[in-house]
């Protein structure tokens, strides 16, 4: 009953939109009709190799841990992980997330390998988006913008860091475990699963595996740069979406514009952000960009095009051909040596 209702209070908001809007909409259609294609293909592309770049960082890191993971099967998890994160809402990154550890386990690797991993490449996107952010605030001259970049970066960043000096020293990691058991033993009065489990002795064995890893400074530097670049061609195909409408690029409030589209997104509110982000890097186009509606839309709809249902469609095939099976034989593959 209640999804009856919600489709129908969206089928009004649909129709109402349409009767009010529908001097805009003919303005919008008149934009998509005369688009450029071939500059259409290069933003594909563009985005294309910004996926790529994920796909690199995930191999560099797992290798620099003493694992393996084909390419073929790094892009599969990257794909299939983006479109898990895009199509589900609210939890789609936590379980992207899970996919992505389950892949990476069953070719061998070592649970601890593989979160350390996921946990590097986390602080990475993270401080790389903040770099973008503070970049783009300095360029249309607020300062407060930049300055909030890079308060979110420590938030999301000073947590982890947090972890790495705990698996690091052998005092702080023995606080930790006793936290933690008193925190389980507690949970245990309700959730019977816990009960009668070593949880300290496997807590520690987790963060002790953890800090046996070592994040060189080239891996390091190498995470960082296919990330931020993972960041920037993203916002490439912003601008190259823009061309293909007809439009300027405004170079002056681009990033910001991206921005907002890409907060937007994280927020995993709808399905892919569907109506959220187009509204969001819509808005900030005409607000911060200054471009008429006429052009921000369209462009908005090409970008979303080549950045979230090319790649949510080439991924949902990729779940779809290869549930798991890969992930499995290369499990049987590695299980009788140790990852290289």
């Amino acid at each position: 009953m209640r999804n009856i209702v919600l489709r129908a209070v969206l089928l009004v908001a649909v129709g109402a939109g349409i009767v009010v809007f529908r001097d805009r909409i003919a303005e919008w259609w008149d934009g998509l009709v005369g688009i450029a294609w071939s500059w259409v293909a290069l933003a594909a592309l563009t985005q294309f190799l910004s996926l790529h770049f994920l796909v690199l960082q995930q191999l560099v890191l797992v290798r620099a841990g003493g694992g393996n993971v084909p390419l073929r099967h790094a892009t599969t998890t990257i794909y299939a992980g983006n479109t898990i994160a895009s199509t589900v809402p609210v939890a789609g990154a936590p379980a992207s997330a899970a996919y992505t550890y389950r892949r990476l386990h069953a070719l061998g690797n070592s649970p601890a390998l593989v979160g350390w991993a996921l946990a590097v490449s986390g602080i990475a996107a993270t401080a790389t988006l903040a770099v973008v952010l503070a970049v783009g605030s300095a360029a249309t001259g607020s300062l407060w913008g930049a300055l909030g970049a890079f308060l979110a970066t420590a938030a999301g960043v000073v947590p982890v860091l947090g972890l790495v000096l705990v698996v690091r020293h052998e005092r702080s990691r023995t606080v930790v475990v006793r936290l933690a058991t008193r925190v389980v033993t507690a949970l245990a009065r309700w959730i019977r699963s816990l009960r009668g489990r070593d949880v300290a002795r496997r807590i520690d064995e987790l963060l002790t595996s953890l800090g046996a890893f070592r994040l060189s400074f080239g891996t390091a530097t190498a995470a960082g740069l296919f990330a931020l670049a993972n960041w920037v061609l993203d916002v490439a195909a912003l601008a190259l979406a823009l061309v293909a409408v007809g439009a300027p690029i405004p170079w002056q409030g681009l990033l910001l514009a991206w921005a907002a589209g890409a907060l937007a997104s994280s927020a995993r509110l709808t399905p892919g952000g569907i109506g959220v982000v187009e509204a969001a890097l819509a808005s900030a186009l005409i607000a911060v960009a200054g471009l008429p509606a006429s052009e921000a839309v369209p462009a908005v709809l090409v970008y979303r095009l080549v950045s979230l249902w090319l790649p949510v469609g080439i991924g949902a095939l990729l779940l779809l051909a290869d549930p798991g099976s890969t992930a499995r034989g290369g499990r049987r593959r590695h299980a009788s040596t140790p990852a290289s």
